[in-house]
């Protein structure tokens, strides 16, 4: 019983934290802006801060301003790992926050930090209340269905999201392979005149291949426009593959004018 009123806390939680993260983003972008790894409309890692905050805090809700530390620390953690893994896993950082100041390696930042700690008070005295009334109300028959039901969502979800950015590493990887082995080719023929016509060719693959990545790409670069990797060459290609993505833009906008 208790464990199916976490996983529907879980679920309220992730799918509230994409709302504000999608708006969040939005707003400073001026356009509809998608967010999260997971294809559905929620972001697991703020389903995981609100329980850690929930469960730390209950023994000191009298305190606000240690709710807010103690929710700045969590918050933090859990985006530091949630970054770190996925880089070991995918080879990509996810979310750079390089440009901005008191940021640990591009993982977290001071602003961020503090806007999590707010949100932290507002989940603790304002948000929860409201969502732990409404969980109390339903049966256990529904909160036990609702419970597996929301599992399996998440584990499909889940499993497709990751299956696509193994698919975008690979591709990463296989256009870098193959851009470096014409390069190569080019890099031996250019001095002979007679190979004119293989060389325009070879170029003309290149972009070929570099255009297919940037198609594969656009889901992954859209909802995670900061992504980057320790990897320079990884980061070279994730760079030209925003640019790329930019340039369309704006050739579309001015197509509609």
């Amino acid at each position: 019983m208790y464990i199916d009123r976490l996983i529907w806390y879980f679920l309220i939680y992730a799918m509230i934290g994409y709302l504000v993260e999608v708006a969040y983003c939005s707003i400073g972008e001026r356009k509809l802006v998608n967010r999260g790894f997971l294809h559905g409309p929620w972001l697991p890692i703020y389903g995981i801060g609100a329980l850690l905050i929930i469960i730390s805090t209950i023994s000191f809700t009298a305190h606000a301003p240690l709710v807010f530390i103690v929710t700045v620390v969590l918050t933090s953690a859990v985006e530091y790992i949630g970054s770190w893994a996925l880089e070991q896993l995918f080879g990509v950082q996810l979310w750079d926050y390089s440009r901005y100041r008191f940021n640990i390696k591009g993982r977290v930042c001071l602003k961020n930090s503090i806007l999590f700690g707010i949100l932290g008070l507002a989940l603790v005295y304002l948000i929860h209340p409201f969502v732990g009334g409404f969980v109390s109300t339903l049966g256990e028959r529904t909160l036990s269905m609702g419970s597996h039901a929301i599992i399996l969502v998440i584990a499909i979800d889940t499993t497709a999201s990751v299956m696509g950015m193994v698919s975008f590493t690979r591709l990463l990887e296989q256009y870098n392979k193959r851009k470096e082995e014409i390069e190569e080719r080019l890099a031996t023929m250019v001095a002979n005149s007679n190979t004119h016509l293989l060389i325009e060719r070879l170029k003309e693959e290149r972009n070929e291949q570099h255009e297919r990545l940037v198609s594969r790409s656009r889901s992954i670069m859209t909802r995670f426009p900061s992504a980057t990797s320790h990897n320079e060459r990884r980061k070279g290609h994730l760079a030209s593959l925003r640019l790329r993505l930019d340039e369309a833009l704006k050739e579309r906008t001015r197509d509609k004018k």
